[in-house]
């Protein structure tokens, strides 16, 4: 356990990295995430299990805290060892819910939990060779959706049976979001999911009742213009040979993996150590939020599924700005700089050059900064039914997450303080960024693939030119090269981003 709590390292390689950061600049995954250090991707055919996730048990909540927010994937041993469910099978489920309507992965079939064969009757899917099966063909699992496509009834039958992981039980915010975001999850022996990235925009938790499942695990590919983009769901990165695994392991009965959102996996309930049917759950926690992850690799994100389909923008904008709803984005420095002028005078109570957790929680328990009590948007349906008393409780708690969070945002040296020059940096790096991508939208109007393909490039080669390849064009620029050479079939790449293609 080493890797965590080297901190003195952690905090010279960020501070030598925010010394010259620029907006499209990021820590390396393999410098970033300490058990990837000495990493060197390859393909799936030539992987190589080296890279250890992190795995815990007795999890504190500093370890915790600090896993979520720098968005490391890790595994908790005891995760539900005492969860009602534990060592349920896949035909207990059935028994415990017979009314329960659930979906094949890859289709739309609906299923009752009650029926007598589902949990033996294999449904074959294609296989692929750079899957964890290595090209056998799987068995398509089947997934649950409690969380919003059950009946109020059934969904309440299923949380009398529910628990929440100890380390998730601290605040009732998590507890309510974990206790209402949860789906069910049923691999045939031999059955998994192909490698892909989720849609959602928190930290995700998935949990095993019975059986094990083996998974691989990969940070988003880095993106660096939206000619690279792909989709991103199932498939799709084996399409553009980009998958290319940091870790592989295993999860156990009890066991959970939790990762941050974009992190692409895959999993397999290999038949020799899954001879039935086995049951997980996956469910997602509101604090704390990856924020320094997704400060550090905003660039990459900005090609993604998350901010071209998800919200991811309109999510990540609090924390980019402090503010509840982002101001207008500019590149004009001057305006920028004002801004996080503005911002310190209103954060810094102390008038001491440093903005703290500790005066960030005041903040946003004052009335200029009640936005931040707020839950995200996906909790807001189990918020309104809450009692006020439960409802002052998870305001509280939210202000206080969202404190560590914005702080891990913007404290780019991690020394626990907010510096001017330090907000004037990530102001820039939002405000460009967001320009971008707002501008690539913007292009969805046009009808004629060509003029698509070319406004595009004209796009990306401004941003290259003037971020990322010094001054004006003035150096050689590989990136540029590349963006030039595009022609017609890098159409679908853009129309992926752009949620225009075969979504």
């Amino acid at each position: 356990k080493s890797w965590y709590f080297s901190r003195a390292a952690m905090r010279l390689l960020h501070a030598t990295v925010a010394a010259g950061i620029t907006p499209f600049q990021e820590i390396p995954v393999a410098e970033y995430f300490p058990p990837l250090k000495n990493f060197t991707p390859a393909p799936a055919s030539e992987f190589v299990s080296k890279a250890q996730i992190p795995r815990f048990t007795k999890i504190t909540q500093e370890q915790f805290e600090e896993l979520s927010r720098s968005g490391q994937p890790f595994v908790v041993d005891d995760c539900v060892t005492e969860h009602p469910l534990m060592g349920k099978s896949c035909d207990d489920f059935g028994k415990l819910f017979p009314n329960g309507k659930m979906k094949a992965n890859y289709g739309d079939q609906i299923i009752k939990l009650s029926e007598k064969t589902w949990s033996t009757k294999a449904r074959m899917a294609k296989g692929e060779k750079q899957h964890l099966s290595k090209g056998v063909k799987i068995a398509d699992p089947y997934v649950w959706h409690v969380k919003d496509e059950e009946t109020r009834a059934t969904k309440s039958a299923v949380q009398r049976h529910w628990g929440v992981p100890y380390f998730l039980n601290t605040t009732l915010v998590n507890n309510k979001e974990v206790s209402e975001s949860f789906e069910m999850w049923f691999a045939i022996s031999g059955g998994g999911a192909m490698a892909h990235s989720d849609s959602y925009t928190l930290q995700t938790v998935s949990a095993q009742f019975s059986g094990s499942k083996k998974w691989r695990l990969m940070m988003f590919p880095d993106l660096q213009t939206v000619f690279e983009s792909f989709n991103e769901f199932d498939r799709g990165v084996y399409e553009v040979n980009r998958w290319a695994p940091e870790y592989e392991f295993e999860v156990g009965p009890g066991q959970c993996v939790i990762f941050p959102p974009a992190y692409m996996h895959e999993t397999f309930a290999d038949p020799k150590d899954n001879p039935s049917c086995s049951a997980s759950t996956t469910f997602q926690y509101v604090g704390p939020f990856p924020s320094r992850y997704l400060r550090n690799f905003l660039s990459r994100f900005t090609n993604s599924h998350l901010a071209s389909t998800s919200y991811g923008m309109m999510l990540w904008g609090p924390y980019a700005t402090i503010e509840a709803k982002s101001p207008k984005c500019t590149t004009d420095t001057a305006l920028i700089a004002k801004r996080a002028r503005n911002k310190m005078g209103q954060l810094d109570g102390d008038k001491d050059g440093g903005v703290t957790e500790a005066e960030l929680e005041q903040f946003f328990l004052s009335k200029k900064g009640e936005w931040g009590q707020k839950v995200p948007q996906t909790s807001e349906e189990w918020f309104k039914g809450m009692k006020p008393e439960g409802k002052k409780q998870v305001n509280r708690e939210m202000a206080k997450y969202r404190a560590g969070d914005v702080l891990a945002w913007h404290d780019l040296d991690r020394d626990g303080k907010i510096t001017l020059v330090e907000l004037e940096k990530t102001f820039t790096q939002w405000n460009v960024l967001l320009t971008r991508h707002n501008e690539l939208k913007a292009i969805r109007k046009q009808k004629k693939d060509k003029k698509v393909i070319e406004k595009t490039k004209s796009l990306e080669e401004k941003y290259a030119t003037k971020y990322r390849c010094g001054s004006e064009g003035g150096e050689q620029c590989p990136l540029i090269d590349s963006i030039k050479s595009k022609k017609g079939k890098s159409y679908k790449s853009i129309r992926w981003f752009l949620n225009d293609g075969e979504l």
